[in-house]
């Protein structure tokens, strides 16, 4: 029932803070230079494998685009 915005959410509030009991999260990874599909490409897969590592369920990534503004979780 809340939203969060922007990165350093962690260091403005506790609802943000991801911690032993958390059972959801939502990583936004945003950038808009010329290489921008490619490293966000990247920088998902490496998160989603050390998420896996460490035990982790991961159902994403989800691109969001113009043509395709939702995803479903």
């Amino acid at each position: 029932g809340r939203a969060h915005a922007r990165r350093w959410t962690h260091r403005q509030s506790g609802w943000s803070a991801v911690r032993p009991a958390t059972t959801g999260v939502l990583v936004v990874a945003e950038a808009l230079h010329p290489t921008a599909p490619e490293d966000v490409a990247r920088l998902t897969a490496t998160l989603a494998a050390d998420l896996r590592a460490l035990g982790c369920r991961v159902t994403g990534p989800a691109v969001l685009t113009a043509a395709e503004p939702r995803f479903a979780c």
